[in-house]
């Protein structure tokens, strides 16, 4: 066997998925079948599946079903949309190769090439107020390239049972998880298209030239265009005055109405609204008039 772990359930994925060590042979045994070079792998910002760059690639192999995961869904799903990207020539990674392998257990994979960049969120620490412009700019920009129709591309979701029936709404004070599946069950989700739907600082690249590139398409699904909104005003822009007024123009209080559609509705939307008010040093939410309220501040102080 190439890989001799035991994978039993999600906390004994979470031991080795980073592991060097363990992955390895599989890797170069993946590497050998795509007939590519392999390099020495080396780790990179962790996700839920064991993510490595090797050389000039960078290799995703999707946690067992032992884990846990349903591998095979989320396979199909991002090595589609990442066949996309690369035919519609948006920025982000070429998908190189893509497949299986049954070892100890069914591993899926996909091997995309390795984009050099600075991570977003780091980057906007440090980016002048021009850069910073230009960077909202281009992400705007790339949206409008992504959010295309996609039926024939992945599977739909019923969003609204999701967001309903959400377990992550077991971490919020029980007010505001209500008013969340009561605002999810109103929204209209007729129109749906291709969202990344996990736009944070560490699936941005911000390539040598100042361009935004998308990586990890894991969590891409098919929903309103708003459906972004959520992790990239809290988790890579984290509510900044400039940038969400750049975000949201002249939009003001429908921006942020949008904003709460997409929070009731985003699969994340929970553990985003915890980590926002453990970020900004506050009680936690109890109500959606409160995030109303820290929005349209940010928005009016701007």
């Amino acid at each position: 066997m190439l890989f001799n772990y035991e994978i039993r359930n999600w906390k004994d994925w979470g031991k080795v998925f980073q592991s060097l060590e363990a992955f390895t042979p599989l890797a170069r045994e993946i590497f050998r079948r795509e007939g590519l070079a392999f390099s020495q792998l080396e780790n990179l910002t962790p996700g839920a599946n064991a993510v490595f760059r090797g050389g000039e690639y960078v290799l995703k192999i999707f946690a067992p079903n032992q884990s846990g995961m349903d591998p095979q869904a989320d396979f199909h799903n991002e090595s589609a949309v990442c066949r996309a990207l690369t035919q519609w020539r948006i920025p982000a990674p070429r998908l190189i190769a893509w497949g299986e392998v049954q070892d100890a257990y069914l591993f899926y994979y996909i091997i995309t090439e390795y984009c050099s960049g600075q991570e977003a969120g780091p980057w906007l620490e440090t980016a002048s107020p021009c850069q910073r412009q230009e960077f909202v700019q281009g992400v705007k920009e790339l949206l409008k390239r992504l959010h295309r129709p996609g039926q024939e591309l992945i599977p739909p979701v019923d969003l609204v049972e999701r967001a309903v029936n959400n377990a992550r709404l077991k971490g919020l004070p029980d007010s505001l998880a209500a008013e969340m599946r009561a605002r999810a069950r109103e929204v209209d989700v007729t129109h749906t298209v291709l969202v990344h739907g996990d736009l944070t600082g560490e699936n941005i690249l911000v390539a040598p030239g100042g361009q935004p590139v998308i990586i990890d398409c894991a969590d891409a699904c098919l929903a309103p265009w708003w459906y972004e909104f959520a992790p990239v005003v809290f988790e890579l822009f984290h509510c900044q005055r400039d940038l969400l007024g750049m975000l949201a123009g002249a939009e003001g209080e429908a921006f942020v109405e949008r904003v709460l559609d997409a929070l009731c509705l985003h699969d994340f939307g929970a553990d985003i609204l915890r980590d926002t008010a453990a970020r900004e040093g506050r009680q936690p939410f109890l109500h959606l008039t409160e995030v109303r309220d820290f929005l349209l501040e940010r928005l009016q102080s701007g």
